[in-house]
């Protein structure tokens, strides 16, 4: 079905045909382009070629583009001046400091859902909208929905495609948690669809903060907060990694970029554990500490068991002076210090540990313990269970009754800390018995929050 969206879509009278007058026009669909020539058009055929039985349009905007994105969008126009409504710039909008979302694209997205598609992007699945839209209208209490996707690596193509978004085997309502803490990894822009309502929440926020870096985090939280989000267990879009000109490659090669954008969310944490009543206080908290960690620690190491947790930093010396960023260095070393203690005290005692977690927090603690303290390691999702780390079993939640002599450590921020209670009484665990590797370091966050201008 992906090759066929992308081929030449209807006319536009043939697909204004399909669209039920009852149902109206439903949804926005912005899309930005800059130098997506050689994309753009399987983008804009993959949305054209949707079959719904409600009205779309496609708010595109080009942001001067040097090769030819802007004359592609000036033909579909021509060709479907009823669903494709460009703007065209003649000068470079981002350069002057101008987000075009926040000032061009948003603010026309008058419909009552918003859908994404970037220009290097495109959907695979000529369904896509009407199955969200029918979900969402089956949900009124529920403001996003998403999907899983292919993601394509343009830096290395020989890397295969994988499968993003992934939430789950089966369509499902993910918590606000999982949406907020990603914790099975990015939710790609290309699968989202919000309501105007939490469009307009998102865009007061991003509109009034030009220090943002991006906004899909955010209308991502926005939407989730506080009923969850309707996720769809089938990919049905692309996302190019690393094309020229992304995001992403900019970040990646812009030292300098990457420390702004790091700040930036550290900043906006402030900002929405206030706008947000202290609702999410401990897990802005978890948010922070885990942009501490990327900051000074932005490389994976390659070495077994390695600890960038416990080195002081893997940026440049020269790159922390520039972008003033000593001030944010305690309290990174204060976290580094309350993580250690707590490793050297559970090393300190002859228990044997069940670690609840299979990915960083996990390997750190393997490191400082030995491998020989570790009865099992949790895998939360059970995608890996059956497997050996190091050497040790990977098990399910609730085989965790099988070790009754091991107390648990759980190894990962991301979490329920009611879904950690839950899994530790099912398996005979008292309270005491179960230990949190980086409470001690968001202990210290809570007792010394920043202050603004330590962010700017």
């Amino acid at each position: 079905m992906t090759q066929a969206l992308l081929n030449e879509p209807p006319a536009q009278t043939e697909i204004l045909r399909h669209w039920h007058p009852e149902r109206g026009q439903l949804v926005s669909i912005c899309m930005l382009a800059y130098n997506h020539g050689p994309y753009l058009r399987g983008a804009l055929n993959s949305i054209l070629n949707q079959k719904t039985d409600f009205g779309f349009e496609i708010l595109a905007h080009d942001d001067a583009s040097q090769d030819d994105s802007g004359d592609i969008l000036c033909e579909y126009a021509a060709r479907y001046p009823a669903i494709v409504k460009p703007i065209i710039q003649t000068t470079n909008q981002f350069s002057q400091g101008i987000y075009p979302s926040v000032h061009f694209n948003y603010p026309r997205a008058h419909l009552p859902f918003v859908a994404f598609c970037e220009g290097d992007d495109h959907w695979t699945n000529e369904n896509k909208l009407q199955v969200q839209i029918d979900a969402l209208t089956a949900h009124p209490e529920i403001n996003l929905s998403f999907h899983q996707a292919i993601r394509v690596n343009c830096l290395d193509t020989k890397e295969p495609d994988l499968l993003i978004g992934d939430y789950g085997p089966k369509n499902a309502i993910v918590p606000f948690n999982d949406v907020l803490f990603r914790i099975r990894g990015m939710i790609p822009t290309a699968s989202c669809i919000i309501r105007q309502s939490t469009k307009q929440r998102f865009l007061d926020f991003i509109s009034t903060r030009p220090y943002l870096t991006l906004g899909d985090l955010y209308f991502q939280l926005f939407g989730s907060d506080p009923k969850g989000a309707l996720y769809i267990s089938k990919p049905m879009s692309i996302y190019r990694y690393g094309t020229t000109h992304s995001w992403t490659c900019d970040i990646l090669s812009n030292w300098p970029r990457k420390v702004r954008h790091e700040k930036a969310m550290l900043r906006s944490y402030l900002e929405l554990n206030h706008l947000t009543s202290r609702r999410y206080h401990d897990k802005f908290l978890t948010l922070t500490l885990q942009r501490l960690i990327w900051l000074f620690n932005p490389n994976k190491s390659e070495k077994p068991l390695a600890n960038p947790l416990l080195s002081d930093t893997q940026l440049p010396p020269e790159v922390i002076s520039a972008a003033n960023l000593d001030i944010l260095f305690k309290p990174y070393q204060q976290c580094q210090h309350a993580i250690k203690a707590q490793l050297a005290d559970w090393k300190s005692k002859a228990t044997q540990y069940v670690i609840f977690g299979c990915a960083s927090g996990c390997e750190l603690t393997l490191s400082a313990l030995g491998t020989e303290r570790i009865a099992a390691i949790i895998d939360r999702d059970c995608r890996r269970v059956g497997e050996r780390l190091h050497g040790i079993q990977i098990i399910a939640p609730t085989q965790l009754a099988e070790f009754p002599e091991a107390d648990l450590i759980v190894s990962t921020m991301s979490f329920e800390r009611a879904s950690i209670t839950t899994l530790a009484q099912a398996a005979g665990l008292p309270p005491s018995r179960v230990h949190f590797l980086f409470d001690p370091a968001i202990c210290w966050l809570d007792k010394h929050p920043f202050e603004e201008n330590s962010l700017t």
